[in-house]
């Protein structure tokens, strides 16, 4: 593997995200990857998806320009490889495949649409950094257009599954009955096999819940949430609007809102498996993406 600066880029319903990584060999021959730069922004692709069905002109343009950021922060790091995932909102729109032709052609960044099976795998590698003593627990990404469920036993990821039940979807009411009882079904099976399990939560709003709670962290330092402090959390955010919660809980314009629907769908898979905590790593799919991307240097080099 040749040792320098990764990339990750994670091109999702709600927001578009950058990770950087150097990568090396230490003193002892192990490989490390340590984060030197993130980014996010904000484009809410969804709203477009679950509205009209693709992406309007000022999406593609609001993209365009950002891929074009990401490019060039890469360009500054002279990054050795990157790949760039679309997920759920670039899947479903009707013009998804024309975008990203017209993306490659403006800034030169190849986008790959990756299907909800392949993002819960690529989700679930955390889990191999994630060491917990539980046998087995439940790995749940929360996302704008959709949430990925994988059952993970001794670290490793053993099935996953999943569900269009994103954020955005359901605040704009896309989601569906069918989906919902699926989702339910799978965790009910979890539970009768397998007894109480607690849960690994990834996501920008799992995360935001952690920073408002008592931030605890146990011996190993993973930040975990108790489900008792997710319930009373959601319990008071609920209380009020989305622009009352950004100026009483200090959050931004596009985490007021999902922020409730993510608070749900946690607290539904926590009633289902009877758990008591969620584990909260702070990295999401973005990173998953650079880490595979180091992986895969690593086995061709």
């Amino acid at each position: 593997m040749k040792s320098g600066y990764y990339a990750g880029i994670d091109i999702g319903t709600n927001g578009a995200r950058l990770v950087i990584k150097d990568a090396f060999y230490n003193e002892n021959r192990e490989l490390e990857a340590v984060e030197v730069n993130k980014v996010r922004v904000p484009l809410r692709l969804g709203a477009d998806v679950y509205s009209i069905g693709e992406l309007s002109e000022r999406k593609i343009h609001q993209l365009s320009l950002c891929i074009s950021s990401f490019r060039d922060l890469m360009n500054i790091y002279d990054v050795v490889s990157y790949s760039c995932l679309a997920t759920s909102a670039m899947r479903e729109a009707r013009n998804g495949a024309e975008v990203i032709e017209r993306i490659r052609k403006e800034t030169g960044v190849q986008i790959s649409i990756i299907d909800g099976e392949t993002e819960a795998k690529t989700i679930s590698k955390i889990a191999k950094d994630f060491a917990l003593d539980d046998d087995k627990y439940v790995f749940i990404d929360v996302g704008g257009g959709s949430t990925e469920v994988t059952l993970v036993s001794k670290g490793k990821a053993t099935e996953s599954t999943s569900f269009e039940l994103g954020t955005l979807r359901i605040l704009a009411h896309k989601d569906k009955k069918e989906t919902w009882g699926r989702f339910e079904d799978l965790l009910e099976d979890y539970h009768k096999k397998y007894g109480n399990l607690d849960i690994v939560g990834t996501g920008g709003n799992i995360n935001r819940y952690w920073k408002m709670s008592k931030k605890k962290s146990n011996k190993k330092d993973l930040n975990y949430l108790s489900v008792d402090d997710l319930n009373s959390i959601y319990d008071d955010l609920i209380k009020y609007t989305p622009s009352q919660r950004m100026a009483k809980f200090d959050l931004k314009p596009d985490r007021a809102d999902v922020i409730i629907p993510a608070g749900n769908i946690f607290k539904k898979a926590s009633e289902i498996l009877k758990s008591k905590t969620i584990y909260v790593p702070m990295i999401g799919l973005s990173d998953s993406i650079v880490d595979t991307l180091i992986e895969n240097y690593i086995n061709v080099l």
